[in-house]
């Protein structure tokens, strides 16, 4: 049977497989490297333009949701696509208003091909964002495959088959703004259909108050992963360095996806049933442990012959880079936030995530210096750990939740460190 759980999982693999697939395409249709990195370059603007928000207010929904009458859903359905829309104009207007500073900001190069579609784009796409949640919550399983299914083919679709037929960069983007256009008019009709075109700040307030915090949160943990790409473009100041370091800073993206489509569709579960809520989640999260670790294995051993294939050759430096950011499985798989956001402290989430920060600046700057591009990887992996780790300690002596309650410790034990051997076999053995 397919559940919203299960449905909403595989919709994260393939948004995250989506980019995957799409970066392979480009490597092999003969785009040249500045104009790959130019792609990774806008997709990297996309993140510091949105990341924060959209996902911060994305993951405030099914809480508020939760709590809320239903006779007050509808209304509050409304609210939430007028947020959307508010701050998607609000963005993508900055970001072209803007560029002739913010590109060299935060990428480090002067100018990046083809902005003016892809602001086109990111404003519809962020516009549609509450599409999938809308679904979740109304119980929508099949509605939100399919939506995914079509939302992501049609994105690789329409941005490599003009690359392929000679348009170029520009022909793919253009593909991607008219691709937009349409998720954000299935958005509208869905809007019709399940929300209620009221006027509520009251719902507004208690939205954005909740959400606030989980922004925040997001925004730290988005500069986090951000400034990677910025420290590698202001070091190294080279498209090509900073094209192989995009290929290879990718984690596992099936472990990123489950692992996150499940805390999001437990969070209402354990706000409302939390004893039983905590024992889905520790059931569910051993099944994922079965699943993403032995796979994650596995990639570790055949990443550096996969590269070069999958890619070019020319991406063949990125696999050890690779490997490294394949550890932060073991982080990914850990779910204590979705526990601390279900109980009401997203300000806990934004201490630790402060916390985060100032390491993952430390240890980046550090590291770069002294291991270049796996110095950067390196700095990830202990950052991301110190976040769980935080969270963990937080719910054990602030919330009084049991780790033991929500997550089997031995069998978590014996993987991750399975996970970490491969690593050191694989980097000092068969390298």
């Amino acid at each position: 049977m397919l559940t919203t759980t299960r449905s909403l999982q595989v919709y994260q693999v393939l948004r995250l497989g989506s980019v995957v697939l799409t970066s392979i395409l480009l490597a092999k249709s003969g785009l040249g490297m500045a104009e790959i990195g130019a792609y990774e370059a806008l997709l990297y603007l996309g993140s510091v333009a949105a990341f924060f928000w959209a996902n911060g207010l994305l993951q405030g929904i099914p809480t508020v949701y939760a709590r809320l009458d239903e006779h007050e859903r509808p209304a509050f359905v409304f609210t939430v696509f007028l947020v959307f829309i508010t701050f998607a104009l609000m963005v993508s207007s900055a970001l072209w208003l803007g560029r002739q500073w913010i590109v060299p900001a935060l990428t480090g190069l002067e100018r990046v091909p083809c902005l003016e579609w892809f602001g086109v784009y990111l404003f519809f796409n962020l516009a549609s964002l509450p599409v999938e949640y809308v679904y979740l919550l109304r119980e929508k399983p099949v509605a939100l495959l399919g939506w995914g299914s079509v939302s992501f083919g049609l994105y690789v679709l329409v941005l490599v088959l003009p690359v392929l037929a000679g348009y170029g960069l520009e022909g793919g983007l253009a593909g991607l703004a008219g691709l937009g256009a349409l998720r954000f008019l299935w958005a509208l009709a869905l809007l019709f259909r399940y929300g209620a075109w009221a006027w509520r700040p009251d719902l507004l307030r208690d939205y954005l108050k909740f959400s606030m915090p989980l922004v925040l949160n997001l925004l730290v943990g988005s500069l986090v992963l951000l400034f990677d790409s910025w420290l590698v473009g202001w070091y190294f100041q080279d498209e090509t360095v900073f094209a192989v370091f995009r290929y290879g800073s990718r984690e596992f993206p099936i472990a990123t996806a489950l692992a996150t489509a499940l805390g999001t569709a437990l969070v209402a579960r354990i706000t409302v049933q939390e004893a039983a809520g905590l024992d889905e989640l520790k059931h569910k999260t051993r099944r994922l442990f079965h699943l993403v670790f032995p796979m994650t294995i596995v990639l570790l051993y055949f990443s550096e012959k996969l590269f070069p294939l999958v890619f070019n050759p020319a991406f063949v430096a990125a696999a050890p880079l690779f490997n490294i950011y394949l550890l932060l499985t073991a982080s990914r798989v850990l779910l204590p936030n979705a526990v601390v956001l279900a109980k009401g402290h997203s300000r806990a989430i934004l201490t630790v995530g402060l916390i985060e920060l100032a390491l993952k600046v430390i240890f980046g700057f550090l590291f770069i210096h002294w291991w270049g591009l796996a110095g950067v990887a390196w700095s990830a992996v202990l950052a991301f750990f110190w976040e769980k780790i935080g969270l963990i300690w937080y719910l054990e002596k602030r919330l009084h939740v049991r780790t033991r309650d929500w997550l089997d410790g031995r069998l978590y034990a014996v993987y991750v460190a399975a996970l970490f051997v491969a690593w050191v076999v694989v980097e000092y053995w068969i390298s």
